[in-house]
């Protein structure tokens, strides 16, 4: 088996179809459990011959939820204009459960936007699958710090790493782990947290509109129609439409068992409503929304520096402190932050933009495979020194004397290798560390003024900032919680 077989076996999807050709779960954008990502690439997970990891990283959605209030009163007004038909019928059996359809939440005041149980496993096995994958980079029962995104709203990306921490550190967790959970929202976060865009005015998340509006009146009317031909005594609406995959997502992994929205529809109108979901996300945070795409990118830089700075670095903190940082870098945020900064790695630089017309069946972006629950982008930090690669001429460099040739860098999108645009010409398709750290800068030359291309009017803000938390514990937005 492979590297990666223990994640596999470790959070199985809960489903009875899981096994079929087709899989709905798969293919919900944002709104299903994690799962590893099909291996699209054709690039081997494992780690390259002669090759040695000396740093890893990552940067992580939160685990499994049950839904915020805004979709949870969605679905309690399905139920009540369900109920109110009073006479639904249908000759197809996979709609027959709606006439006694209810929420699956048992205790809704407790549960709004927490993670679920399906989350806790997510997260639990996904801390023992980095112990046992990068286990020489941690020391037994020693210190472990993390960092996550304060998100004010919920606790669900402070749970998620503190649920990650027990299951990497263990029954000492509590006592050895450190989470340092960073506030956004507090002007000393500027372009230093897990959720830049909080302090970035410009930035606006139009989920993807006009392109999603375009989209959904094409796919959703047919699907509409379909459905009320075969009910009597109840209408389904195009809202509706695109409630179905999302309450099978969410359903699926609350109760611990499929949802009967999967059945509903076809494969062919599954994969329309995954488009909308990549729609979504490209150009409502991603890489159609210039500001969506630049946000995260002084984040990308600090920590590129930190890879560079390598693995035996220590630094000397703002307070005048030593800080010697993990080998392990863990990082938890939320969907828009992840989405983020995926767009500014430069993976899909070379993509072109997605139609709001029509989707590409061979499209290399989609949300389904990289911001579902617990979706994860990780860094490796290479050693080959078989290698005999030679940095390409006329290119600038900015990294410390800790890097050589033979130090690469290599992402991976939810376990799966995806290349940097231009830059594969490593081992295992890995990018010259030196040379990914000049493509993160050259993206940070091409936006200049932070403080211009958000609008933000603080005289304390730099126009040229980059995070500083990777290597700095006692930042003033850094909230210290336990495991």
């Amino acid at each position: 088996m492979g590297r990666f077989s223990t994640s596999i076996a470790a959070v199985a999807l809960v489903t009875g179809a899981a096994s079929q050709q087709f899989d709905i779960l798969r293919h919900v954008g944002g709104n299903g459990q994690w799962f590893p990502g099909p291996e699209v690439t054709g690039i081997s997970s494992e780690t390259p011959e002669g090759c040695t990891v000396e740093l890893a990283g990552f940067f992580s959605r939160h685990g499994s939820r049950y839904p915020d209030r805004g979709a949870y009163n969605g679905w309690v007004d399905l139920q009540t204009r369900l109920q109110a038909s009073g006479n639904l019928t249908t000759s197809d059996p996979s709609l027959a459960f709606l006439s006694t359809w209810s929420p699956v939440l048992s205790d809704p005041a407790q549960q709004i936007a927490q993670i679920s149980p399906t989350g806790y496993k997510e997260l639990h096995a996904m801390g023992a699958t980095w112990r046992l994958r990068y286990a020489h980079l941690y020391d037994y029962n020693t210190p472990f710090t993390m960092w996550a995104n304060w998100y004010a709203s919920s606790p669900r990306v402070r749970d998620s790493a503190r649920l990650f921490a027990q299951g990497f550190i263990g029954p000492n967790a509590t006592t050895l782990g450190t989470i340092y959970a960073l506030n956004a929202s507090d002007p000393a976060s500027w372009m230093n947290s897990l959720g830049t865009s909080d302090l970035c005015p410009a930035y606006r998340d139009s989920e993807g509109a006009p392109y999603t509006t375009v989209w959904n009146e094409k796919y959703r009317p047919p699907i509409r129609e379909r459905l009320n031909a075969l009910v009597t005594g109840f209408s389904f609406t195009d809202d509706d439409v695109s409630s179905i995959p999302y309450l099978c997502g969410f359903e699926t992994q609350i109760a611990g068992r499929r949802s009967p929205f999967c059945d509903i529809l076809t494969e062919e109108e599954v994969l329309a409503y995954e488009y909308a979901q990549d729609l979504r996300y490209w150009y409502g945070a991603g890489l159609g929304y210039d500001i969506g795409k630049s946000t995260m990118l002084p984040v990308l830089a600090g920590f590129v520096q930190r890879l560079v700075d390598g693995p035996n670095a220590t630094y000397t903190t703002s307070s005048n402190t030593t800080f010697v940082p993990p080998k392990v870098i863990a990082n938890f945020a939320n969907d828009g932050q992840i989405n983020q900064l995926i767009a500014a790695t430069g993976i899909f630089d070379n993509e072109p933009s997605l139609s709001a017309n029509f989707s590409d069946p061979d499209r290399k972006f989609r949300a389904s495979r990289i911001v579902t629950m617990r979706g994860t982008v990780a860094f490796e930090r290479l050693s080959c020194p078989s290698a005999a690669a030679t940095p390409p001429q006329n290119q600038t460099y900015t990294a410390s004397n800790s890097t050589s040739p033979n130090t690469y860098i290599r992402l991976l999108l939810n376990d799966v290798v995806y290349p940097v645009a231009n830059c594969a010409d490593g081992p295992g398709s890995s990018c010259s560390l030196a040379k990914y750290q000049s493509i993160v800068q050259g993206k940070m030359d091409a936006v200049g003024d932070f403080k211009k291309m958000c609008n933000a009017t603080n005289p304390a803000f730099e126009t040229r900032p980059v995070a500083t938390f990777f290597r700095d514990d006692t930042v003033e937005q850094g909230i210290p919680i336990k495991p």
